[in-house]
């Protein structure tokens, strides 16, 4: 009979442990005078976008963008400078568009924002980019197919993919028949890398346009990669790290990145 009793005290013990109490945390959303910068440059004859923001507040909404700011981009060689202004737009946007320029390597590019009186820098200069590698597919069903990830060269970059099969028999929606897909290759060896989740999988059929773009990536950039894929890409595998900020070549007061980049890209028709 005592044996009765400690089953029933063990099972009562269990029911009690394993309920679950909801617990509302408010966050405690500070306004902060921080701010965050995206840009790249490129040898890409074209505008090129500087984009100014708040952090965000909360997930899943857009972020308050930095309007106002004057913004211009210094080129370096030698004793040569010249200097590219930008044009915020639209208006209120903090979207800073510079004139057609292309960035070349070998030269130093120093990006300075100037907003409610205080100025930030950052700089970079573009290496050089080997040459793009040979595409990489194979069948994945009897009519898709699918892309892989194979490290090429000997200096770190990323190559993005803009697939398109719009007008193919069986495209329905045109939004639903175009995707991007990014392959980073850094050089290095992180565990976060070798054990993240599983990505998702994306099929296209025969026919499919795959535009590539290929980035070189300086190693101050290369650090900045590493810090943004192991709190996004690379988060949630077995082997966590600690959350931190990604590195920045920002000045105090701002955070992200300003890249400079050499860019080579291709066509290629699936068939």
């Amino acid at each position: 009979m005592k044996y009765w009793k400690y089953i029933i005290l063990i099972v009562l013990s269990a029911f009690t442990l394993s309920c679950e109490e909801q617990i509302v945390w408010p966050l405690n959303n500070q306004t902060s005078d921080l701010i965050v910068v995206e840009g790249v440059l490129t040898n890409e004859n074209k505008p090129h976008i500087i984009k100014l923001s708040k952090p965000y507040k909360e997930q899943n909404i857009v972020p308050e963008a930095v309007s106002g700011a004057i913004v211009t981009i210094k080129e370096e060689d030698n004793n040569n400078i010249k200097t590219y202004t930008t044009t915020e737009f639209p208006l209120g946007s903090g979207l800073y568009l510079t004139d057609s320029l292309r960035a070349f390597s070998g030269k130093l590019y120093t990006l300075t924002i100037f907003y409610n009186n205080t100025t930030y820098e950052a700089s970079d200069s573009p290496p050089s980019t080997e040459p793009m590698p040979a595409i990489d597919n194979n069948l994945k069903t009897d009519s898709t197919y699918v892309l892989n990830f194979n490290a090429s060269g000997e200096n770190p970059n990323y190559i993005k993919h803009y697939l398109n099969w719009q007008g193919i028999e069986g495209c329905i929606i045109a939004t639903e028949c175009e995707a991007e897909i990014i392959f980073y290759d850094l050089k290095t060896i992180d565990i976060q890398q070798q054990f993240k989740p599983d990505q998702e999988i994306i099929e296209f059929p025969e026919g499919t346009m795959i535009i590539r773009k290929k980035y070189s990536v300086s190693n101050a950039y290369q650090e900045y990669l590493r810090g943004m894929l192991s709190e996004t890409a690379w988060r949630g595998g077995i082997f966590d790290g600690y959350q931190a900020n990604a590195a920045t070549n920002l000045s105090e007061g701002a955070v992200g990145f300003f890249a400079v980049s050499t860019v080579v890209s291709d066509i290629t028709i699936i068939k």
